[in-house]
């Protein structure tokens, strides 16, 4: 199809770029309307016991905090398996999410090369309101707290020997998200034409327009005589 083609088109079947146009300016409204997404990151550490005179197991790596790290997580996350994620500058907002939270365990090596030696977890909230966002923050830490002290009390640890979780942040720092407003104006104004187009042509596929048909040519008529049938050869 010819650009000429594609404007006749376009013009034959206005009504499909009309509501094609309609619908885009509606999704501009709205992603121009969107409210900021509030989110904050903050780390809750798994510290030993202080004060110990003797060499305890948790000095040995062996029994270190970071296999606990991961049991907390994948209690916190109702028995799922803690998100690994290949880079530790990945956030919940970047994921697509507007309301929620995280605890994940950090991953400190490569996309290919996975390595968790951390001694603490990764907490990243998202609410629309910063009140909520702190709100959720300081639930989670207490969240935390009750599943280690409980997890302690099933193995029977000694109180002396206990680890405690500690929030690197009682009052971590809400950032609102916007965004790129002039990206997800030009993403939506190319998916809005992309679409239109797709659906004309499809139209034009489907239900091509009507052709005329083509005029029929006389038929030759032969210079040649038919011999009548009674005529007799010599």
């Amino acid at each position: 199809m010819t650009a000429r083609d594609l404007i006749a088109a376009a013009l034959r079947r206005w009504y499909v770029v009309l509501l094609g146009a309609v619908l885009t300016v509606g999704a501009l409204y709205v992603v121009t309307k969107q409210a900021p997404v509030y989110w904050t990151q903050y780390n809750i550490l798994l510290v030993g016991p202080s004060g110990a005179q003797k060499t305890t197991v948790l000095d040995d790596p062996v029994y270190g905090l970071q296999p606990l790290v991961g049991v907390i997580a994948t209690d916190f996350n109702d028995g799922d398996p803690p998100l690994l994620t290949g880079d530790v500058a990945a956030t919940i907002v970047g994921e697509g999410h507007r309301e929620g939270v995280q605890v994940r365990v950090p991953n400190l090596g490569t996309q290919w090369r996975p390595l968790f030696p951390a001694n603490y977890l990764d907490v990243q909230v998202a609410a629309a309101d910063p009140e909520e966002v702190l709100a959720t923050a300081r639930a989670t830490s207490l969240r935390v707290s009750v599943l280690l002290e409980e997890l302690q009390d099933d193995m029977g640890a000694p109180l002396n020997l206990r680890a405690r979780a500690v929030p690197s942040s009682k009052n971590p720092t809400v950032i609102a998200v916007t965004g790129s407003r002039s990206r997800a104006l030009a993403g939506t104004g190319l998916s809005g034409m992309a679409i239109t187009l797709a659906v004309l042509l499809m139209l034009e596929r489907r239900w091509p327009r009507s052709r005329p048909a083509p005029a029929r040519t006389p038929a030759r008529t032969s210079l040649l005589r038919r011999r009548p049938r009674s005529a007799v050869t010599a």
